[in-house]
């Protein structure tokens, strides 16, 4: 008789226990209507499935192009994300429930929790901790099916500057895609991307786009601005001319060598000639001088020529040949570029048509440097062959006549002052 009321007391137990956890988890998979065995992803509803989601009010996870899967470690919970919390009862039940506009998850039957700014696995591990509280012995998880949206700013130097939907998985480099991608006049290797909690964040687009550097293109987040900044002339600027892809002035970094440059500006093309780069640059006494960079690393006859790469300076001037047997006139001309081979003409013939000179071009200075060797001619009669390069270099006495007229008009009100005091 003991041992029957022991059994009586332990069966009573048992059903004290677990039944009502069955009947109130039966409950809520009626009211939820999701019986998806062992379901993790929302991307599988049936139709059926959706428009009772729907009709009831739930988030209806939709398809999402994804780069790769989802580390629990470091995406970021924010409002508008959708998971779906799996109870294991008698039957497996399947709560949806979406980050509120406030960042919290509302999980029926369970309760309320802030999740905003944790990582997944810390949700996931906190929907399990609260979980447990109410259904004890049974598993509960949180799956994350919906990645959710916000608004990104793109401004500066982009062709469409605005506001754009990004996912909590796109990079910096696809908001600035849908703008349009940076001007002619973007410092691609300084843009920033500055955060809501003030922090700032940098991208060198060159080194992402060409070095297939992904570390440089990080993921943006809630109400990112991501800044694109223009050529600063108060920094260091090279110009470039040539069959290039960018020609014009270019802001380079502290050191940036010749081939990182070019490679950057996309000019790198087949016809280059990689032994006939030219660089003008200024000595320390103003001077101007021709070097040659030979990429190709052979030996070569041009003064003051360098036969590997170089390191760029602070206002030099970089002419890209071709392979291409054409004239390239470069330099203090009002139509730079290649021209066609033209038997008997000189360098000053050349320089005619490349639309003469700019306002006080030195006719005088014209240098002619020889495709055939390397080898520099000057003046404006020098004979020109096939594949010759022409500079024409901006005279002297035009920084004189600046400097002058700065003094004039400098006298000019000093004498104005003095004839109002008497």
């Amino acid at each position: 008789m003991h041992k029957d009321k022991i059994l009586s007391f332990i069966i009573l137990l048992i059903i004290f226990l677990f039944i009502p956890q069955f009947v109130f988890g039966q409950l809520i998979l009626s009211k939820s209507q999701q019986k998806r065995s062992g379901r993790q992803q929302g991307n599988d509803l049936s139709m059926e499935e959706r428009i009772s989601l729907e009709e009831k009010g739930y988030p209806v996870p939709t398809a999402q192009a994804l780069e790769k899967i989802v580390d629990p470690e470091t995406y970021i919970v924010g409002p508008g994300d959708i998971f779906y919390i799996n109870i294991s009862v008698a039957e497996e039940v399947v709560i949806p429930s979406q980050v509120t506009p406030e960042g919290k998850l509302v999980i029926e039957t369970i309760g309320t929790l802030f999740v905003d700014g944790k990582t997944l696995a810390e949700v996931q591990q906190d929907v399990r901790q609260a979980g447990m509280k109410k259904y004890k012995f049974k598993k509960v998880t949180a799956n994350l099916v919906q990645l959710r949206t916000f608004r990104v700013h793109v401004v500066g130097e982009v062709e469409n500057p605005g506001t754009f939907v990004a996912l909590a998985v796109d990079r910096v480099s696809v908001l600035i895609d849908r703008a349009s991608s940076i001007t002619n006049w973007a410092d691609q290797q300084n843009i920033e991307i500055r955060h809501t909690d003030g922090s700032v964040d940098s991208l060198d687009l060159f080194k992402f786009k060409k070095l297939a550097e992904l570390e440089q293109n990080i993921y943006v987040r809630n109400g990112d601005v991501i800044y694109v900044p223009a050529i600063q002339l108060s920094n260091k600027t090279v110009s470039l001319e040539g069959n290039v892809g960018k020609p014009g002035l270019h802001q380079i970094k502290e050191g940036e060598r010749l081939t990182n440059f070019l490679l950057r500006l996309n000019a790198f093309k087949r016809t280059l000639d990689p032994q006939r780069i030219y660089i003008i640059r200024k000595d320390e006494q103003g001077e101007e001088k021709i070097i040659n960079v030979n990429l190709l690393g052979k030996g070569n006859n041009l003064e003051n020529s360098l036969p590997h790469d170089v390191a760029l300076h602070d206002g030099d001037q970089v002419y890209v040949a071709t392979l291409k047997y054409k004239i390239y006139v470069h330099g203090a001309v009002n139509l730079p570029g290649a021209y066609s081979y033209n038997a008997g003409f000189n360098a000053r013939d050349y320089v005619g048509l490349a639309g003469g000179t700019v306002e006080m071009g030195n006719v005088n200075g014209i240098k002619v440097i020889h495709y055939r060797d390397n080898s520099i001619e000057k003046g404006p009669n020098a004979t020109v062959e096939r594949g010759d390069t022409i500079i024409v270099p901006r005279a002297f006495r035009k920084s004189l006549s600046e400097y002058l007229q700065i003094f004039t008009g400098l006298a000019t009100m000093v004498f104005a002052f003095m004839a109002a005091q008497k």
